[in-house]
Order: structure tokens, then sequence, then C-alpha cells
């Protein structure tokens, strides 16, 4: 339960900080942006997100930053 709440929290913060359309590309095409075995697919993540594996990159990069790698 406890989890849940700080996923939930870690999710709405990086909506707060303007992340929410790769927010919800990775939520809601869970099986186009992730491998069987749950690792990010980059490939798949830009296909849906519509952008270059760099700016993929560099927004996972200020996800990080924002998130302070929780």
């Amino acid at each position: 339960m406890v989890d849940l709440l700080e996923r939930s929290e870690l999710i709405q913060k990086l909506i707060d900080s303007g992340y929410s359309e790769l927010v919800e590309a990775l939520l809601y095409n869970e099986n186009k942006t992730y491998t069987k075995r749950g690792r990010l697919n980059k490939s798949g993540a830009c296909r849906v997100l519509g952008w270059k594996t760099k700016q993929l990159e560099d927004a996972l990069a200020e996800c990080r930053r924002i998130l302070g790698y929780e």
C-alpha cells in the first residue's frame, strides 16, 4: 500500500513538472514501451511518442534529476 502511494506521488511529481505526455505514453502503452523483462524499449517509446532517441534520453535524464533518482 505504501509503495503504491509513493509511486503515485512520483508520477504526480513528473506530471506537475511537465512530463505528462511521457508518463502517459509509458503507462498506457506498456506492451510497446517495455520488454518482456520489464526494461524500457527506447525505440518503442520513441515510436509511441513520435520523438527522436536523443529527445527521449534527455527527457529521461531530466526526470531522473527531478526525482533525485529515488
